[in-house]
């Protein structure tokens, strides 16, 4: 480790050291012998090296803007002491776009192992202890049920060099957990954050029009050769995502009922009727059913009809293409 490397170890444990001090309402007043004895970096030296070091390291401190003050020490007047003005030290208040919290949260499962991943993700409680604000509903970001979850460091780095490159990617699609995969083709313009869920956007070369795909739908993505629809200089990729989605869909209210600790993805945007009742309101229709047959049979659809009904024929078909597949007459 190098002197500079040293020096900076030294000056962060001395600023937490007047942090504990104040926050834990023990010795609120620090002096160069308690430094020395109890803060790591000084006590290698002696009394008076460690004295002259602390002086310096205040000094830098000071200059750096953290605000500690002298202040007579009551315990030993023969000591000075050194307290942090914590009412001039607060962090400002943090707050995120949808866009910058997204990148955050993707950033901490970039490189990094399962156990890596959740410690640089365990940064967020420290954020939000300091007042941050995600900006993203209800549901953190960070949350093991948001998309990003799902998002794996390849496949965030496939899409993001060819936006970035102006690539074509081609990927295995499935619209549901219970419907077929297909292969589709895109040049990918970006990944959009809408109503917590995490959206791929840009030109479907199958569909020959904007389109856009939910990340949880998609695996398997690679780049398949230059892309001939590069995103336009003006497009708005929010309001791409949320017209692309409303196109040609029917929104509905349903009621259904949800084994207490299940299916999350429906509940959480749920009113509650009671512990396992909820209402959805306004949510797409297709989706809905989509989601609901994925969560049978802890969900349970009440009302309408016609939705009740679509979620049984979604699960028939599941059944009998699982039939076929499997060489099973029944």
């Amino acid at each position: 480790m190098t002197a500079k490397d040293e020096a900076l170890e030294r000056l962060v444990n001395l600023t937490f050291a007047f942090l504990d001090a104040e926050q834990n309402g023990g010795r609120r007043l620090l002096t160069a012998s308690w430094v020395r004895d109890n803060v790591s970096g000084y006590s290698d030296r002696s009394a008076d090296a460690a004295r002259k070091m602390f002086t310096r390291d205040l000094a830098v401190l000071r200059a750096a803007g953290v605000p500690i003050e002298i202040v007579a020490n009551p315990e030993d007047p023969g000591q000075t002491g050194y307290r942090l003005q914590s009412e001039e030290y607060p962090l400002p208040e943090v707050s995120f776009t949808p866009a910058e919290a997204t990148v955050l949260a993707l950033a901490g499962d970039m490189g990094l192992g399962q156990r890596l991943a959740a410690f640089a993700r365990s940064g967020w409680t420290k954020l939000a202890a300091a007042g941050a604000s995600r900006e993203l509903g209800t549901v953190p970001v960070v949350s093991m049920l948001n998309d990003t979850a799902h998002l794996g460091p390849q496949t965030l780095d496939t899409i993001l060099g060819a936006c970035r490159h102006r690539r074509r990617i081609r990927f295995s699609y499935s619209r549901g957990p219970v419907d077929e995969v297909v292969t589709r083709t895109m040049d990918p313009w970006g990944l959009v954050n809408h109503r917590d869920r995490l959206y791929m956007v840009g030109y479907d070369a199958d569909r020959d029009a904007v389109r856009s795909f939910r990340i949880t739908r998609v695996s398997e993505v690679r780049e398949s050769g230059p892309a001939s629809h590069p995103k336009p200089g003006d497009s708005d990729l929010q309001d791409l995502v949320a017209r692309s989605l409303g196109r040609g869909r029917d929104f509905v209210d349903v009621r259904f009922r949800a084994t207490a600790g299940s299916a999350g993805e429906l509940t959480r945007s749920a009113d509650h009727l009671s512990d396992d009742i909820h209402v959805l309101r306004n949510v797409e229709r297709d989706w809905f059913i989509r989601i609901a047959a994925a969560h049978a049979p802890q969900v349970t659809v009440m009302e309408p009809d016609d939705i009740r009904l679509a979620v049984i024929e979604t699960l028939t078909r599941a059944a009998e293409r699982h039939a076929t597949e499997n060489g099973d007459p029944t």
